[in-house]
């Protein structure tokens, strides 16, 4: 398919989720967006590596594979929501070989010819909306930083992604239904979350347990919650 009609597609489910309002086709709306969103950045990004394979008139940039990174932190101010990205000597990079395309609720980053090998970051379906204009990145030792810019200053980020939120909600509403097995419940909602998911809600509801899991045993040595084994994470 081509990006044009991928866009399309996104542009038809943004129309569409303007108008819904059942929870489950919200959720399957948001959940074709983001996987056309993805299709358009994963045909940008080997569009560009071609072309400069192409420029380059040699095979040596054929060689170079593109690794999706899925690890990053996230903080905020009243003005921006900042990603951070550790990469190993990144700050030997040209300044034009990291590159960070930003829309209104996602963004793309990516760095060409790291030590022989592109590397990026595809984060879809950001809570609120940002300032694509104002927003901007940096280049630290071993670490991009990625600042973007709010479009509503002061307005509190609680997560950073609208799949993070619904996640939240879930387990906040599961665990009132059964105060007496909450655990269960948790543990329940994100097997399901994950069964049903494609791969990068799989990797967000996996990033999210693992932190639930790190707060529990800091805050309750010895008594975190158990049964997520049964994922195939």
């Amino acid at each position: 398919m081509s990006i044009e009609q991928l866009k399309a597609d996104v542009s038809e489910c943004v129309t569409f989720l303007a108008q819904a309002k059942c929870a489950r086709v919200k959720s399957a709306l948001t959940q074709a967006k983001a996987e056309a969103e993805r299709e358009i950045v994963n045909l940008e990004i080997k569009a560009r590596l071609a072309a400069e394979r192409q420029a380059a008139g040699n095979g040596g940039d054929a060689k170079r594979y593109l690794h999706e990174l899925t690890d990053y932190g996230w903080d905020q101010s009243a003005k921006f929501v900042k990603l951070f990205i550790t990469l190993n000597g990144v700050q030997n990079c040209a300044e034009d070989a990291v590159t960070v395309k930003y829309t209104e609720h996602s963004l793309q980053l990516h760095v060409r010819d790291l030590n022989g090998k592109d590397f990026g970051l595809t984060v879809n379906n950001l809570l609120h909306a940002i300032d694509v204009e104002k927003s901007y990145r940096k280049i630290k030792t071993d670490m991009v930083a990625i600042y973007m810019k709010k479009a509503e200053e002061g307005q509190n980020w609680d997560v950073l992604t609208a799949i993070q939120k619904r996640i939240k909600q879930k387990q906040e509403g599961e665990l009132k239904k059964d105060d007496d097995n909450p655990e269960g419940a948790l543990v329940n909602i994100m097997k399901q979350m994950y069964n049903s998911g494609d791969s990068k809600t799989k990797q967000m509801i996996a990033k999210a347990w693992t932190q639930s899991q790190e707060k529990a045993r800091f805050g309750n040595e010895g008594g975190g919650l158990g049964g997520i084994g049964d994922l195939d994470v």
